[in-house]
């Protein structure tokens, strides 16, 4: 099993409707083929983290480098790995802004403004800051011999980071609809995107 992590940035006119269908296409595909990750997504900027089989993720991987939706994939960080960090998210959204990056412990003078391709692919302790909330309760060994009361905190944290993904989708399929429904353009294919958010908000 690999993971790999990577940035890039995003091609101009990126509308809330093609980032909808990105994640969402995600969470069709991705449980079927044993992937799991987090992409976190602002200023311009993606950073995702895969991980499944080899094979898997590097057959995914070929083909985001040839996805139009964004350009300048830079590869932060391959390697082997034994166990998932982020089991249960089939594919993880985070909207980073100023204000959801105060709530990250551990950055200090890091803004909106440094959530770039560059910034981000020379300087790996950020990222793993960054990608560190978002990780499954327990991945490490040393983090399951913690009593009950702090394996209670993690799987809150859990839930919480749960409403946090949930309300992140939630607002980008709304935002999604009122572009679409303002010019007139709502097709079957929102319908299939709408059902897909909503069957993973239940």
């Amino acid at each position: 099993m690999i993971r790999v992590t990577y940035v890039s940035r995003e091609v101009a006119g990126l509308t809330s409707d093609r980032l909808l269908a990105l994640i969402s296409q995600c969470h069709r595909n991705n449980p079927s083929k044993g992937l799991t990750g987090m992409l976190l997504h602002g200023n311009g900027t993606f950073l995702q983290v895969l991980e499944g089989e080899e094979s898997v993720v590097d057959a995914l991987m070929s083909a985001i480098a040839q996805d139009p939706r964004h350009t300048g994939m830079t590869i932060v960080r391959r390697e082997t790995v034994t166990g998932r960090q982020f089991d249960g998210w089939s594919m993880g959204f985070e909207r980073v802004t100023d204000e959801s990056l105060k709530s990250v412990p551990g950055l200090h003078n890091f803004g909106l403004r440094n959530f770039t391709p560059e910034y981000l692919s020379g300087h790996d302790d950020v990222v793993e800051t960054l990608l560190e909330r978002h990780r499954a309760p327990h991945w490490d060994p040393l983090i399951r011999e913690l009593d009950a009361r702090d394996k209670l905190i993690g799987e809150l944290r859990r839930e919480l980071l749960q409403m946090r993904n949930d309300k992140a989708m939630a607002a980008l399929v709304l935002e999604t609809m009122i572009d679409v429904a303002s010019e007139g353009h709502i097709n079957d294919a929102h319908l299939d995107i709408c059902r897909t958010a909503l069957h993973g908000l239940r």
